[in-house]
């Protein structure tokens, strides 16, 4: 074993390699941080380069760079504008953009870096260790376990999502019910597409995560500054008050080590979804978000500006995409989007992963842990250059901000699929969110919904087929049977919550 991990570090200290990491992570981060260019685009854009790269290392590192570098960049549009770099970076806005504007963006981002950074890094070392091991469980994941997982992360969602239930899940059946437009999965018959064929593909995330969360936002803050007697705590002239201070733009050690809790749940959390092929990143995130919240003694204060809320939204989708590579590295099955452009590559190299390729080219294997290890050290360095500038675009007055903004919600809508049918979806919805915002509807569990709801109808149609339009399968599997008993018991729980704190505000 020992002689095979010395020679993995032989294959990847190269400055082929290095360089090739350094570029990967760098355009990933750009990528990332302009809304609608993700890292799975860029990693689509610079497959076709690897055909020519002799160094099948170089090839893995650039594309495993660019992976966990627009991890992080989508957390830096997230923070500063409420506009997700990437559909993950959803959660890093509940608590980072309200860091903004209290004039801490500089820690917002810090902090999101660190957080990413050692979930990360740690997460790697659970695909070092654990990939074999770990792998033999994930085969025992099938549409049943998938249902009954999705259904209670959509139990949990939409129970934390607001100090009033109903109204989370509102949310969730709302994201349900945009989530089944377009074409049924199975039988290819339209639903509810009223004879559009730009709607029989049925709407796609980035535009609908821009219109729910960036441009309804910019719609209540113009209306703001049209009111001033509204409430005016998102105006610029608060934000960037504190914003010569210091301290307010670095970690402080002391916030570090509360940070600390929310990192490693966010880790043991990001690990377990990513090891399962096809949840992904935004229901670890939210999920780690919501553990951190519910621990934490002033629960209150999260989605008003704290840095635990941030900690948590990164460590937990950064947490999955060492894990993600578990399914990929020995069962030759891709664990998201990115794990099967990764998977063209090797194929491209003439490399096949599954189970005997541990056996095989036992180097090779190391030399790629090698190559996610260092990948984060290169995120951490570049991404400390980005924070230390990035954030004074944030001194840019109202009067350029808004219309900025803009531009970036129509570019990010439009280049996802060269789309002006997406442009108009992100004006739509970003019309939907700013009415449902006025009904103190949560909009993250929309987009949670949305996003998961085609996986569960999927599963769900998938179980009873394979049962025979019998129920009983989601009884007789183990892990499933368990996750179904998890959400009856979350159920019950957050009911009799609701009824103390009603009985407590009657007295």
């Amino acid at each position: 074993m020992w002689n095979d991990i010395l020679s993995g570090f032989s294959l990847v200290f190269q400055w082929s390699n290095l360089i090739a990491a350094l570029g990967g992570v760098a355009f990933g981060m750009i990528m990332g941080a302009v809304p609608g260019l993700t890292s799975n685009m860029a990693i689509s854009l610079l497959i076709p380069f690897t055909f020519y790269m002799n160094n099948p290392i170089a090839a893995i590192a650039m594309l495993m760079g660019l992976s966990k570098g627009g991890n992080f960049g989508g957390s830096i549009p997230a923070i500063l504008f409420n506009i997700p770099g990437t559909p993950q970076a959803m959660v890093t806005t509940f608590d980072g953009y309200p860091l903004n504007k209290q004039g801490k963006s500089g820690k917002a981002l810090k902090i999101a870096l660190y957080s990413s950074v050692m979930a990360d890094t740690m997460s790697d070392f659970v695909l070092f260790f654990l990939a074999g091991p770990v792998s033999l469980v994930a085969l025992k994941i099938g549409p049943p376990e998938y249902s009954m997982i999705i259904l209670f992360s959509l139990v949990v969602i939409s129970m934390v999502a607001t100090d009033e239930p109903v109204r989370g899940l509102i949310a969730i059946g709302l994201g349900l019910l945009i989530g089944i437009v377009g074409l049924d999965p199975l039988l290819g018959t339209p639903r509810l597409t009223f004879g559009s064929l730009h709607l029989s593909a049925g709407f796609q995330i980035v535009p609908l995560v821009i219109g729910l969360l960036a441009l309804s936002e910019v719609l209540r803050l113009i209306e703001v500054e049209l009111h001033p007697g509204v409430n005016i705590q998102g105006k610029r002239s608060e934000k960037v008050k504190g914003d010569d201070n210091p301290d307010n733009h670095r970690v402080l050690p002391h916030e570090f080590r509360r940070c600390l809790p929310a990192i490693f749940r966010g880790v043991g959390i990001g690990s377990i979804i990513g090891i399962i092929p096809g949840i992904g990143t935004t229901v670890a995130s939210y999920l780690s978000y919501v553990s951190t919240k519910r621990s934490s003694k002033h629960p209150e204060r999260f989605g008003k500006g704290v840095i635990e809320g941030v900690a948590a939204a990164e460590s937990g989708n950064n947490a999955v995409v060492g894990p993600n590579l578990v399914p990929l590295v020995t069962l030759g099955i891709p664990g998201n989007e990115a794990a099967a452009l990764i998977l063209g590559a090797f194929m491209i190299k003439g490399l096949t992963p599954g189970p005997l390729f541990m056996q095989n080219n036992a180097p090779m294997l190391y030399a790629l842990f090698t190559v996610l290890v260092i990948s984060n050290i290169f995120t951490f360095l570049v991404g400390n250059l980005f924070v230390r500038y990035v954030r004074f675009v944030t001194r840019l007055p109202n009067e350029i901000m808004y219309p900025m903004i803009l531009v970036f919600c129509l570019i990010g809508s439009y280049v996802f699929n060269s789309s002006l049918f997406d442009v108009l979806t992100m004006f739509l919805f970003g019309i939907f969110g700013y009415f449902l915002t006025k009904l103190r509807i949560p909009l993250p569990p929309v987009i949670v919904a949305f996003f998961l709801g085609p996986l569960l109808e999927r599963k769900f149609r998938q179980a009873f087929i394979i049962a025979g339009n019998k129920v009983d399968i989601f009884f007789t599997h183990p892990i499933s049977l368990g996750f179904l008993i998890l959400t009856v018991i979350v159920v019950i729980v957050f009911v009799l919550l609701g009824r103390r704190k009603s009985k407590t505000s009657q007295h």
